[in-house]
């Protein structure tokens, strides 16, 4: 169970005096350069003039809680360190070690070369040699013997639900502990994955745990670093090309289908599709369900655009991938036309004021990239509620219609009908599931549209098939 440090680390808007001091301290010089990295893990980018004249150019990870405290145990970082420091001295492309404290909850790592937009490539064959790279290496990180990485930190699996429920639990605890009405797609979710546990692998092997496009960066047309091994453990090989799924959702890098072949043509490793469809509704509901939690945990601190969104539309995957997994075909479903209502007597589009605020009196005065992003991030909320408000009448009408119909009695609020359907899904009737995912994949359909104006660079989603 995490628990909070008894003592404070500093606030979270800024970089702690005691980091600091630390890094001066490991590194032998002194920091010359600190800038809050936007990501949704707090990242920095830290500059070190050393004592012998050299600039030693890092990136650092800091595990806190946004009152200032530290995480307890230090599980993310003091995992995700381990296993860089094993790959990287085995020459696998992932960042040296700096420094680390596990007393601070801190790691600098090199800051290493390299984009990581490889779904924002224009050029096809850039793009498709990138991503074949990055299977080879994948394939070769799944041949790697465990018992060769020394990574005490790392246990094996014992059952076949430690192997296909590998974070699952703490998710499935994390997510209820967040809100009070539980969501009939999380419900169904974790009802189908307990219900359909895979075999485990004859023996298992290091998983990234959220690999794929958007964890690695390249040059030129080869991966220079693969990144962000928090979720790191040992597990089924199916799992980390489950997750390619998910990451390919957000980050489209060319036809799974090819980039699978190439894994199989140089790992050791045997693909098995029966799996890879629990592994790709497991994934997603880390990423949909996952960033959900983080929205509320986060409250107004963090990345909360991109994590509503990272929400919303992971949601349309996860209920997609369960549709595919159950064999139940799903039309398309669109946001219905907004219900114009009461005239307006205000005829000032709130979106307008705050892409004017944002782009002509915040963006140009803020020194750095993070407020720059945060101001963004602002106008993003604004067009978004605007949205929201064009559309929730008619969208409202047209859930309470859908629920109507799955439900054996009349209910009147979309509360009722939440309640009823969730009822449904608890007693698991095997007549009725298919109904059930049909509407939710509908209601994720409607909801990813409605929450476009958050979606960035992440807009037109498209689920690879399996």
């Amino acid at each position: 169970m995490t628990e909070v440090s008894s003592t404070p680390l500093g606030e979270s808007g800024g970089l702690p005096e005691a980091v600091l001091v630390w890094l001066e301290s490991s590194l032998g010089g002194k920091v010359v350069h600190k800038e809050r990295f936007v990501s949704r893990r707090e990242g920095w980018l830290i500059d070190v003039e050393c004592a012998d004249g050299s600039r030693r150019e890092g990136f650092l990870r800091l595990e806190r809680f946004l009152n200032g405290r530290l995480k307890q145990p230090a599980c993310q970082v003091l995992t995700e360190t381990a296993v860089i420091a094993s790959l990287h001295a085995r020459g696998f492309p992932v960042p040296a070690v700096y420094a680390h404290s596990e007393h601070l909850q801190a790691t600098l790592y090199e800051r290493v070369s390299g984009r990581d937009d490889i779904h924002e490539l224009d050029d096809a064959n850039q793009q498709n040699e990138i991503a074949h790279d990055f299977m080879r290496h994948l394939a070769r990180l799944h041949d790697i013997p465990v018992q060769e990485l020394g990574l005490s930190e790392l246990s094996s699996p014992s059952s076949p639900e430690e192997y296909a429920l590998a974070g699952i639990e703490e998710l499935e605890r994390s997510y209820f502990a967040s809100l009070d009405v539980p969501d009939p797609l999380a419900l169904l979710t974790f009802q189908w994955l307990r219900r359909n546990i895979p075999a485990p692998p004859e023996k298992p092997v290091l998983v990234q745990g959220d690999t794929g496009p958007g964890n690695f960066v390249y040059v030129e047309e080869r991966v220079s670093s693969i990144l962000d091994w928090e979720c790191a453990h040992l597990g089924d090989p199916m799992e980390d090309l489950g997750h390619l799924f998910s990451r390919a959702f957000f980050h489209p890098w060319g036809e799974m289908s090819q980039l699978l072949e190439t894994y199989a043509a140089t790992a050791s490793q045997r693909i098995e599709k029966s799996k890879l469809h629990f592994y790709r509704v497991a994934s997603f509901a880390k990423a949909a369900l996952g960033s959900t939690v983080a929205v509320n945990h986060f409250h107004v601190a963090g990345p909360l655009p991109m994590m509503i969104f990272f929400s919303v539309a992971g949601e349309r995957g996860l209920a997609q991938s369960v549709a595919d997994a159950l064999g139940v075909h799903v039309e398309e479903a669109s946001l219905p036309e907004p219900d114009l209502g009461l005239p307006r007597s205000l005829t000032l589009p709130m979106e307008e004021f705050s892409d004017h605020v944002v782009d002509h009196e915040l963006a140009p005065e803020l020194p750095s990239p993070y407020l720059q992003a945060r101001a963004i991030q602002l106008r993003q909320i604004g067009r978004y509620q605007a949205r929201r408000e064009q559309h929730l009448s008619a969208l409202a009408a047209r859930e309470l219609e859908e629920l109507q119909a799955l439900s054996s009695k009349r209910v009147s609020t979309i509360k009722e009908g939440i309640a009823e359907l969730n009822t449904q899904i608890e007693a698991w009737n095997e007549d009725r599931v298919g109904d059930i995912a049909r509407y939710l994949t509908r209601r994720a359909q409607r909801a990813e549209a409605l929450a476009l104006p958050l979606a960035g660079r992440y807009a037109n989603l498209h689920l690879s098939s399996i």
